[in-house]
């Protein structure tokens, strides 16, 4: 039986799609998961031109557009399959209501990476120092998945192996 998360739906009113059991699987097993396709290609155009004019030409931007999550970019904030698996992995629901999300964001950011880029440096957390109720660590508790230090990536660009930019593991 699906457990029911708050909220059912998103800032826009659009119905949250729950985790299904194979992404829960697929998470528990490598600690990630892709999505493709979330979006169409037109709002992937319209949300890579709104980060390119905040990146290089933010006065170009109404006021209120003058942010990475601002403008068109605002669906990358609760897309309604984010908030899915969000809602399933670090989700508070104690303090989730259908007007308030369980969880928090707690920086977003534009990188904008051209082909060749060499400076990859990934992080793994506090190593042999990680301890239960780390942020850093994923845990199953009471059947329920909780890992506390999730991102989110949205990759605008083709990404094809060799081109350089957005780097994904896979095992």
């Amino acid at each position: 039986m699906q457990r029911q998360f708050l909220p059912t739906t998103n800032g826009d009113d659009q119905p949250v799609v729950p985790m299904s059991e194979e992404q829960k699987y697929l998470f528990d097993l490598k600690g990630w998961i892709t999505l493709p396709g979330l979006l169409d290609s037109k709002t992937v155009d319209r949300v890579r031109q709104h980060q390119m004019d905040f990146l290089y030409q933010r006065d170009s931007l109404p006021p209120e557009e003058r942010d990475n999550h601002g403008g068109d970019s605002q669906i990358l904030l609760d897309h309604p399959v984010v908030v899915g698996i969000l809602n399933e992995i670090i989700s508070h629901q104690a303090l989730a209501s259908e007007d308030c999300y369980g969880f928090r964001f707690d920086h977003t950011y534009t990188s904008h990476r051209k082909a060749g880029h060499d400076n990859f440096n990934p992080h793994g957390g506090g190593g042999l120092f990680n301890f239960s109720g780390n942020s850093h660590i994923y845990q199953m508790q009471k059947g329920q998945i909780h890992a506390g230090l999730i991102r989110v990536v949205w990759e605008l660009n083709e990404v094809e192996l060799g081109d350089g930019g957005t780097l994904f593991f896979v095992w």
